[in-house]
């Protein structure tokens, strides 16, 4: 585990430092060969590239995949937002994290950018209007 990571969960307030523990823990546990890294001041998850981050927001967490535009289809509690490529789902309580299914969602993620590195498959993107 990551000591800035650590850092950066306890550093949370009381729900939020419960959100993101568990989070690591099940990212940690679903995907063992992931890499844990302190980017951009926040927890990011590498596997088959950058997969996954945790990020504080007001009133809880938002889990966000990388290749989250790709998922949105099979996973609709994903957002997107006003994000080209990044989609992830906000939880603001621990049990948000089974009522979300978060499990399958990390489980799901890792899947696809396994394949998607493997098939070296370009990230999704809109066809532009013409």
């Amino acid at each position: 585990m990551h000591p800035q990571v650590t850092s950066y969960i306890e550093w949370l307030d009381e729900t939020a430092q419960e959100i993101a523990a568990t989070l690591r823990d099940m990212i940690l546990e679903i995907v063992p060969s992931v890499e844990e890294k302190y980017s951009f001041k926040i927890p990011f998850y590498h596997y088959f590239g950058m997969f996954c981050y945790i990020n504080a927001i007001k009133g809880g967490i938002e889990l966000a995949f990388c290749r989250g535009k790709d998922l949105v289809m099979a996973y609709p509690q994903l957002e997107l937002g006003n994000r080209v490529m990044i989609a992830g789902v906000k939880l603001y309580s621990k049990t948000d994290i089974q009522k979300k299914e978060v499990y399958q969602l990390i489980a799901g993620a890792a899947l696809w950018q396994q394949e998607a590195w493997q098939a070296k498959r370009k990230f999704l993107r809109e066809k532009k209007k013409k």
